[in-house]
């Protein structure tokens, strides 16, 4: 997930300076004053990576709302079955934040380690008692396997735990990034759309692309940014592996013309409404990131905007694709 930043960077993504980074799942070091003390402990929320639950929370909006553009066959919606979710997605990215947490050893006497895990504990088998109520409430559609969701929901909890428990901890090694922004990008759409349509096509993931592809950017633009953090701690990143060089230019460059050709493929597949094409006015953050990690990939502080720009792309991308397919289209 994102990892800790300088701490005299911003305490938030979008653009607040304090003494504090803040991570994906909640990751806070604080700043030591003087006497190796710390100047303020983070909190309850801070370790629940609220400042970054809308990088689940959107794709689970638009796994929700995508069936309206779809119209799958027998599609009636489920308002409880809709906030169950979202309330599990939520809890799930809380509780695994938390267990991030215990097993960084960012405990303090405010969060004890011992109650970071049990909190941890908490979330996260609430959300698997609010996924066996969906599954059975679950219609599926004929020739769907019975236990999809189960499997999904396994899916989703080993996924989670591979990124942050030990001996894994695929969040401190190379490849962890994929784990990132598919657990974050397109298992929430798969859920979403599952609970509302019980079924599961080859168009949900075209659908899926734009919003896994800004989730990539983000995780990918923040390890640029706090890629020195990230070797002083001894993490093993695909940022650090490939040079701050090329993965600042090329993989920046690549991610970005990808994202559009993402977006574009699926609005022609017709796996998207034609009003998502509305994100295509989020060029100039696009050119932000581009131009940023192109010119000052080494220096943390112009990678500030580039970060503040990958998290307002992914927030604009999600709330538009989300919004589009309920927006009838004039016949």
């Amino acid at each position: 997930m994102f990892h800790p930043q300088d701490p005299l960077a911003e305490i938030t993504i979008i653009g607040d300076v304090g003494t504090r980074g803040a991570d994906l799942t909640g990751e806070v070091r604080d700043k030591p004053a003087a006497g190796g003390l710390s100047q303020s402990s983070p909190g309850f929320l801070h370790f629940a990576g609220f400042r970054y639950w809308t990088a689940s929370l959107l794709p689970a909006l638009m796994g929700t709302t995508l069936p309206f553009w779809l119209r799958p066959p027998g599609f009636s919606f489920r308002w409880l079955g809709a906030l169950e979710f979202l309330i599990a997605t939520l809890l799930f990215h809380a509780g695994f934040s938390f267990l991030q947490a215990r097993f960084d050893h960012r405990s303090n006497a405010y969060q004890p380690g011992v109650r970071l895990l049990g909190i941890a504990g908490v979330c996260i088998v609430a959300a698997c008692l609010l996924g066996l109520h969906l599954n059975n409430g679950l219609t599926l559609h004929n020739g769907v396997p019975r236990g999809i969701f189960i499997l999904y929901g396994l899916s989703a909890l080993f996924v989670g735990v591979l990124y942050v428990a030990p001996p894994f901890s695929f969040g401190r090694r190379v490849g962890g990034e994929v784990f990132l922004f598919e657990g974050l990008g397109l298992v929430p759409i798969l859920g979403a759309y599952l609970v509302q349509v019980g079924d599961l096509t080859r168009t949900v993931y075209l659908a899926s692309s734009p919003l896994v592809v800004a989730t990539a950017l983000w995780v990918w633009i923040d390890e640029l940014t706090t890629r020195m953090d990230d070797e002083k701690a001894g993490r093993q990143t695909m940022v650090i592996l490939f040079g701050p060089r090329f993965s600042g230019r090329f993989v920046v460059l690549a991610l970005s013309v990808l994202f559009y050709m993402a977006l574009f493929l699926a609005v022609f597949t017709s796996s998207i409404k034609p009003w998502a094409l509305g994100v295509v006015l989020s060029f100039g953050l696009v050119r932000t990131m581009a131009a940023v990690c192109w010119k000052d990939y080494a220096s943390s502080t112009p990678m500030l905007e580039a970060r503040r720009s990958a998290f307002t792309l992914h927030l604009v991308t999600g709330i538009i694709i989300a919004a589009s397919s309920l927006v009838p289209l004039r016949s």
